[in-house]
């Protein structure tokens, strides 16, 4: 097993295992939108691992947002060369989440000291169900209560434990049979895995409707907020104005 990077180690990187179909999601290559989402989340040293990736103008335009790219060959083996950091962020292009959600996976991973991943409460997809029990994945064989989407939070301790797999899924099954792998559950936050034989329309839909609320509820805090405040100096104003008052003679 080789490290990309092997003279520095880096406090973080991604490992984006691109997509090699060509999709777009809301406009953007698929494997772009994973590296600006890590970007985002402050993860912004980001590898491509598989058979199709990005072109130059493509690896350009992440570096005019930030994120610093490099692609690594597809190979048999998932683990067989990966970044030279502390924590590796496994990311599947195909996965369509906010940076929010990465930046709860790493923080989680960092407190546990153990590998984690992102995990949606809820039978969505019949051949990604796994089992949760008290914030652990158990088990990724037969029926489950969650759904892999496609993150994992990998300490660079832990690389030695999966460097012959050949998926992320038999990673995710080596780590959970060794009792080394928390789960991160999505919450309220969007977060949908792109079907290989499926459209992207509905999803986009589904994520743009997701945003739209995500803003309205923002707006609302904001302004609740400011409210309580005006009300707040509004009470302060009287008791402030009593106190300057004359005592009678």
């Amino acid at each position: 097993m080789t490290s990309v990077g092997e003279h520095t180690m880096l406090p973080i990187a991604a490992l984006i295992l691109a997509d090699a179909t060509g999709r777009k999601f809301a406009g953007m290559d698929l494997n772009e939108r994973a590296a600006l989402v890590a970007s985002d989340a402050g993860i912004h040293h980001c590898y491509f691992k598989g058979s199709r990736l990005p072109d130059f103008a493509g690896m350009t335009r992440l570096r005019e947002r930030g994120a610093f790219t490099l692609g690594i060959l597809g190979g048999p083996r998932l683990f067989a060369s990966v970044p030279n950091a502390e924590v590796i962020v496994v990311i599947d292009a195909c996965t369509i989440a906010d940076a929010d959600l990465l930046r709860a996976a790493v923080r989680k991973s960092m407190v546990e000291g153990r590998a984690t991943l992102l995990v949606d409460p809820g039978p969505h997809r019949k051949d990604s169900l796994i089992q949760v029990n008290d914030g652990r994945v158990t088990s990724v064989m037969g029926d489950g209560n969650a759904t892999n989407c496609g993150v994992l939070v990998l300490p660079q301790s832990l690389v030695a434990r999966v460097r012959t797999v050949h998926s992320l899924r038999d990673a995710v099954h080596r780590l959970a049979k060794a009792d080394l792998l928390a789960a991160v559950p999505t919450g309220d936050r969007f977060c949908r895995v792109l079907d290989d034989r499926g459209g992207v329309a509905a999803i986009e839909r589904e994520y743009a409707r997701s945003h739209r609320q995500l803003v309205l509820r923002a707006i609302s805090a904001r302004i609740g907020g400011l409210f309580e405040t005006v009300i707040a100096g509004q009470r302060a104003v009287p008791a402030a104005s009593g106190t300057g008052r004359p005592s009678p003679a």
